[in-house]
């Protein structure tokens, strides 16, 4: 029986860091593959090499970041994110991912800050501005979340829980029309789904 692709690839990558175990990029590549393939805890182990063979990486940083997202982990996020920031300031990916984490922490002034300037970096950004809503949003910006919800819908109009969370900043506005009528698109949008 032949190896999967996934299983091939694994094999040149693991083969990659025996013959170079503090080559920074290679644990990085293979860090990649990993979160790609859905194997979080092994790519952070990479990620943790990679950061102690050259910490001079952005990249390393920010996709260590990325994967501290995914399991919940915020302070060391937004911790990886400061330092991919402190060696490349143009990485609007990492000042969108410390916003996100930041406004998880609750720091929804710091993450309107962090996803304004990432948006200035990447402004057809529609998570970003989803995201940046939310923090506006919950820091009681009604007005302006709505319209970073509709910014987030204008760069992708199939974007279902930016209709939910616009509605609520209408909701908290007391525009009840406005809100139903967004919650009914997302509603429709959620039905044609499934």
């Amino acid at each position: 029986m032949q190896p999967s692709q996934t299983e091939a690839s694994l094999a040149h990558l693991d083969l990659a860091v025996l013959a170079n175990p503090k080559d920074a990029g290679v644990r990085l590549a293979r860090a990649r593959f990993l979160l790609r393939v859905g194997k979080l805890m092994p790519a952070l182990a990479d990620l943790d090499a990679a950061v102690q063979s050259d910490a001079a990486l952005a990249d390393v940083w920010l996709q260590r970041a990325l994967a501290y997202l995914q399991v919940e982990r915020y302070a060391d996020a937004e911790s990886d994110c400061t330092c991919a920031l402190s060696l490349d300031a143009a990485l609007a990916d990492a000042w969108r991912a410390r916003g996100h984490a930041r406004y998880q922490l609750g720091n929804l002034d710091d993450a309107v800050t962090d996803l304004t300037q990432a948006l200035a970096l990447s402004p057809g950004d529609a998570e970003c501005h989803y995201r940046r809503g939310l923090a506006l949003r919950d820091a009681g910006h009604n007005h302006w979340a709505v319209s970073d919800f509709t910014a987030a819908i204008k760069l992708h109009d199939r974007y279902a829980v930016a209709y939910v969370a616009r509605g609520k900043a209408y909701a908290n506005l007391d525009d009840m029309a406005s809100a139903r009528s967004d919650w009914a698109v997302a509603a429709q949008m959620l039905h044609q789904s499934h």
